[in-house]
């Protein structure tokens, strides 16, 4: 392989990591709060970016307020889906949450088709066309829109559980619940807040991905794939999730590259081998909680 052509591969490699870790965030802060995947999370990202295209291009107000507008959004929807459909399948088993918000999925997918009309097919923010070089590397302006904006969100969620009170507490409850209870810790508000946090997270990183691959309807096969850098990481670990996107970016790239002329379309199929090796292997990830139940 040439070195220009690995240069450029593991440049896109990283800036899509940094993109996947940014979409999977949702997944490991419901997972922590509620022990269950959120299969809507790929919708409420779809729908955040067009709410921003629609905001932005057609309404014209601006994109920063239109990405304001679309975090408002992801975070009502996942408060609400908190509230609505979380809360009352409490103490049930995690299989029943799982397929409701497969059912909110497919309710989120027509809203999303509403807003759009059902004729349109994509369209993007409207970005400068501008690509820098430098060498055999060449990188587009929404090539670092998209990263930076990605980056900044992982940063921003990773830094909150760590460094705030908020945080803390939000991983007290999600550590035990009962216990946080007892400390007199508000748990049903802060289980709310988490799902909101992870609709907001999720919002963001779908607008930050449509900056780079444009407003489509594709774009929450984007945010599935992103689940296997969740499971990489360990659906409890927040703070991992930037070296599962990563290593699920150059998966993904130099697979493609490597074997896309034998088998095309290889790079989309391999974050999905990825997800399968990974659950057979070590299903609690690299940096997951392994519990251990009694029989």
């Amino acid at each position: 392989m040439d070195a220009g052509v690995a240069l450029m591969l593991s440049l896109q490699a990283a800036i899509m990591g940094v993109i996947y870790a940014s979409l999977a965030l949702g997944f490991n802060m419901v997972y922590r709060v509620s022990k269950s995947i959120n299969l809507a999370h790929p919708e409420i990202a779809l729908f955040a970016a067009y709410v921003a295209y629609i905001a932005s291009v057609r309404a014209g107000i601006g994109l920063i307020p239109a990405i304001l507008l679309a975090a408002i959004a992801g975070f009502a929807i996942g408060a609400a889906m908190e509230r609505l459909v979380a809360r009352p399948l409490l103490g049930r088993p995690p299989v029943a949450l799982i397929a409701a918000t497969l059912g909110v999925f497919y309710v989120l997918r027509g809203a999303s088709i509403a807003v759009a009309g059902p004729d349109w097919s994509g369209g993007s923010y409207e970005l400068p066309a501008t690509v820098y070089r430098l060498g055999p590397v060449a990188l587009d302006f929404s090539d670092i829109v998209a990263v930076a904006a990605a980056g900044g969100i992982v940063a921003l969620v990773v830094a909150m559980h760590r460094f705030t009170k908020l945080g803390i507490a939000m991983r007290a409850v999600a550590e035990d619940a009962y216990g946080a209870a007892a400390y007199g810790l508000p748990v049903k508000q802060l289980t709310m807040l988490s799902w909101g946090l992870a609709g907001a997270s999720g919002a963001l990183a779908g607008v930050a991905l449509a900056a780079k691959a444009g407003v489509s309807p594709g774009l929450d096969a984007y945010v599935l794939k992103a689940l296997a850098a969740s499971l990489l990481a360990g659906l409890d670990s927040v703070a991992g999730i930037v070296l599962g996107g990563v290593i699920l970016g150059f998966v993904e790239q130099f697979s493609d590259y490597l074997l896309g002329p034998i088998l095309p379309g290889f790079g989309n199929v391999a974050a999905f081998l990825v997800m399968l090796v990974v659950l057979l292997v070590k299903p609690y990830g690299l940096f997951g909680t392994e519990r251990i139940e009694r029989v």
